[in-house]
């Protein structure tokens, strides 16, 4: 008889076992003198409960996250009833579970203190059996002010840095906190110093032993995987041995079933865990392997582990795991490359299922600021079917960030989306007594548990850019280097790294990024140049130097971290003021908004490098489709300019990582560089950043750039400061590429027809970038009169997009003048689910950068920010919602470049 009962303190939690008796309570929120006291929920937080109650209004509105910081300075407490029957009082074990609090805080049942809480990555188990009473029950969890206990550690514990640059709108100290670093804001983001009950809680009654982890390991030998599980359990303390039978059954291709079975007989220790192992060998020919997006398809097998304690009480945890295998190369460059520069080093490329793999993505923030609004379902699978549609086939779980939600993993597993997964540990130095590193313990053991057996984890990372920090003396460490490096050692080293590589031994554990990898550890873990381009991975920025310019990028063996910053639509920005007078540059507004220094003095020194922005140009560049509707309308100078400035301002983002990203494609050629991550996928609010995403899931240019740059089959030119252009044919298959051809239209920016159309005989081997016997010198043409456009067929290659090639800045560029456009709208076929509508846009010259917009909701172009060359070019419109063709046209405005 089953008879593990689970009493859920929330609504619509999902358990992985049957579930005897459910109740749902209504939470009170109640703030320290009792002035506010509303309902509240769990998942949830004190942002998001007090929004709720109309207490705050949005908190991303205007200056909000400032306006509303009170909230961060008061303490909070969570009150919730619930009732036990007298049967539920028998059971052996009764735990109060909290699955992840946030973050300082003290537990109360029945006015009888149970324990506290510091780390917001931590799932707390409180044994309450002597606590409860038949009848109601009062659970309060009292919150402290988290920016009054980060200043409180400080005081005793104190690591650098003390605060955030004033720009940020911050709070301090928040390195003292195992809670998300970028709560107290970032450079991309606002400070909400968040607090709650960010994640399930529930009340555990059984009484033997209930699963609590599983992980797998999968090795490859012969014609066989080898699957090794390790199934970690909560026992009753009371018993002084566990007995019971553990079983395995993997549902294979067939479909067909694998079981196996043990008994066990073990001594129960002093922390209530015990650990059993079982193995399996599996013929290869039952399983298909796992491959990231891009490689092949993401077969995932369910595994079902139930274990049946003293033969009657039984508990199961279903899991679905792939197969396949990761290995992160590092060994001597020099028997990949022959020269002594190229050479010069070590590699740091993936491997997977034996084949050195290019990773294509960008670096993922959490996608809310509150972390309980992170777990946003519609959210997330936006962002991560976004990335896949892009051609990326890996995220960088950013340091500053979370260990991600069960179902985050789940999908990345289904998309075939690998995970360099950072431990939350960014940009900071942080403490190393002893309750921190206890804490931090619980955290790395706990959250490696849970998230290990996914099989898209590919390597785990102790931190964003620390070594650097340290090495570097971004926070004045020169002066105590020794105290500060022995602290990071103690950290990243003696305390996290034994860990991981103990219960996952397959994975690499890198000690940060960027870093030198082996190198590093040879240098005592904190190397002296650890942006060292012949060892690990790098993140480089550089918003002085031409962005668009491919020659400015150093060499890397893996770029996990690049990017320029850009504004997000005025769409987006109107979610976020209804002021007009906001929408200017020199608002205050946008001063608040823009977080990082100097940043738009960056943006407009690299848009004005290509592009010709001037004030007091009333021209209207953004034109609905029908121009009678603005034919006399004159907008205020400042807010046209401010238009004009997110239009260019995403061009230049989209350019510059355009640029970039091929630059480290050009160099897979043997193994130079293998990875090229951009900074950043997504957004947490409304304001300039580095995203490719819009907060809300827009895409911004880049976004759809990156279909194109990251594409599987890709011409892609570079022009050399000596005006040649190399060629290479980027061929990320496993289908080498023979018998090709590449054209080269030479176009005057003056018509739709080529003055010089050349074909070369292009080839690729397989997972390559080979660089194309292709003779071109513009050094000898009129470099200001043309550009370049690439195109790629091959039988077996079904399409590559189009590459351009511009020898000047655009705003040097003679003949680019105002086109004829006109968009006609047919109504299509259904395609997957949604309602396609075919926009033909007809004109009449070359236009650049074209861009459409639509305040329809639900809809998407599937292709925006494009080159004309032909007179007419159609793209699709996919919505979920069926329309007239004159509706959807009535609804585009458009934009494009001109001089």
């Amino acid at each position: 008889m089953f008879t593990l009962l689970i009493l859920v303190l929330l609504f619509g939690v999902r358990i992985d076992c049957s579930i005897d008796n459910q109740k749902v309570v209504q939470w009170t929120l109640i703030n320290k003198n009792g002035s506010i006291n509303v309902p509240g929920k769990a998942p949830g937080g004190v942002y998001t409960d007090l929004h709720n109650a109309g207490i705050i209004g949005d908190i991303l509105y205007r200056f909000n996250d400032v306006l509303t910081r009170w909230v961060a300075y008061d303490s909070w407490t969570y009150e919730g009833q619930f009732t036990v029957t007298p049967d539920q009082l028998n059971y052996g074990v009764t735990n109060l579970v909290l699955h992840g609090v946030d973050t300082i805080a003290f537990i109360e049942l029945n006015d009888h203190p149970v324990g506290s809480t510091n780390n917001m990555f931590v799932r707390y188990v409180f044994d309450i059996k002597n606590l409860l009473q038949v009848g109601e029950n009062i659970l309060k969890v009292v919150f402290q002010s988290p920016v009054e206990a980060a200043k409180k550690r400080s005081q005793k514990y104190f690591s650098p840095p003390i605060c955030v640059p004033d720009v940020y709108n911050g709070e301090c100290h928040v390195n003292q906190l195992r809670k998300m670093q970028a709560s107290f804001s970032w450079d991309w983001g606002p400070a909400f110093p968040s607090i709650g009950l960010w994640k399930p809680v529930v009340i555990e009654y059984f009484n033997y032993a209930i699963i609590r982890s599983i992980t797998t390991h999968t090795e490859k030998s012969d014609q066989h995987w080898n699957l090794k599980v390790k199934v970690y359990l909560e026992v009753n303390k009371a018993k002084s041995f566990w007995a019971g039978r553990v079983n395995l059954e993997l549902t294979v291709d067939g479909p067909q079933k694998i079981t196996i079975a043990k008994y066990e007989q073990i001594p129960i220790n002093d922390k209530r865990t015990l650990e059993l192992e079982l193995n399996m060998t599996i013929s290869q020919n039952v399983v298909r392997t796992w491959w990231p997006n891009g490689y092949g398809d993401q077969p995932l097998y369910p595994l079902k582990v139930s274990v049946n304690s003293f033969g009657n009480e039984e508990h199961y945890k279903q899991i679905n795991i792939g197969f396949r295998t990761v290995e992160l190369i590092e060994e001597n460059a020099s028997n990949k490359l022959s020269n002594t520069t190229a050479g010069k080093g070590l590699t740091f490329y993936f491997k997977v299922n034996g084949y050195p793999l290019f990773m294509k993505g960008s670096n993922w923030i959490p996608s809310n600021i509150l972390p309980e609004l992170s777990a946003n379902f519609s959210t997330v699978v936006g962002l991560l079917t976004s990335a896949r549609d892009a051609h990326m086939n890996m995220l960088r779980v950013w340091g500053g960030g979370l260990y991600e939600w069960e179902f985050f993993y789940k999908l990345c597993d289904r998309l075939g989306i690998l995970i360099w997964q950072d431990f939350p540990f960014a940009c900071s130095m942080y403490p190393t007594d002893p309750e921190f590193l206890e804490s931090v313990k619980t955290e790395i053991y706990q959250n490696v548990l849970r998230i290990q057996y996914h099989p898209s984890v590919a390597i785990w990372a102790g931190n964003n850019e620390n070594e650097a920090a340290l090495r570097g003396n971004w926070y004045q460490t020169d002066e105590n280097f020794n105290v500060y490096k022995s602290d990071y050692i103690k950290l990243y080293v003696d305390t996290i790294k034994p860990i991981v590589e103990e219960l996952d031994p397959g994975r690499r554990y890198i000690v940060s990024s960027p870093t030198n990898g082996l190198e590093s550890e040879k240098e005592g873990y904190v190397a002296s140049n650890p942006y060292d381009p012949h060892y690990g991975d790098t993140h480089y920025y550089n918003y002085m130097a031409d962005n668009w310019d491919a020659n400015i990028y150093p060499m890397t063996r893996f770029a996990s971290e690049y990017g320029f910053q850009s504004l997000p639509s005025i769409k987006t920005i109107k979610t976020a003021t209804k002021n007009i007078d906001d929408l200017k540059l020199k608002s205050e507004y946008s001063e608040h908004r823009q977080h990082s220094p100097f940043g738009y003095a960056y943006i407009l020194f690299q848009i004005k490098r290509h592009l010709k922005l001037e004030k007091g140009n009333h021209e209207v560049i953004d034109r609905p489709l029908y121009k009678h509707q603005v034919s006399q309308h004159r907008y205020d100078e400042d807010f046209e300019y401010f238009k004009k400035l997110v239009y260019y301002s995403q061009i230049t983002q989209a350019m510059a990582i355009k640029t970039e990203t091929e630059f480290y494609r050009q160099c897979q050629a043997d193994w130079y560089t293998m990875g090229a991550l951009y900074w950043q996928l997504n957004d947490v609010w409304q304001a300039p950043s580095w995203s490719g995403i819009e907060y809300g899931n827009n895409w911004k240019m880049l976004h759809y750039f990156a279909q194109s740059f990251f594409a599987p089959v890709l011409v892609s030119p570079r022009l050399l400061a000596s005006g040649d252009v190399n060629v290479y044919l980027l061929n990320d298959r496993f289908v080498s590429i023979e018998n090709g051809e590449i054209t080269v239209d030479v176009y005057n920016w003056t018509s739709l027809t080529p003055i010089i159309t050349t074909a070369y005989p292009a080839s690729a081997a397989v997972l390559s970038s080979t660089k194309q016997n292709i003779s071109l010198a513009l050094w000898t043409k009129n470099k200001d009169e043309i550009f370049l456009k690439f195109t790629f067929k091959a039988e077996g290659v079904a399409s590559s997009p189009t590459n351009f090639l511009f020898p000047k800045p655009l705003k040097a560029v003679v003949g680019l003048h105002e086109p004829s456009i006109e968009i006609n709208v047919i109504k299509g076929p259904m395609y997957k689910g949604l309602y396609k509508f075919l926009l033909d846009i007809e004109v009449d010259r070359i236009v650049i950068f074209f861009w459409m917009e639509t305040d329809l909701q639900n809809g998407y172009f599937e292709e925006n920010g494009m080159i004309l060359t032909q007179k007419i070019t159609r793209v699709n419109y996919l919505s979920k919602f069926d329309m007239p063709t004159s509706n959807l046209k009535s609804a585009i405005s458009y934009q494009y470049y001109v001089n």
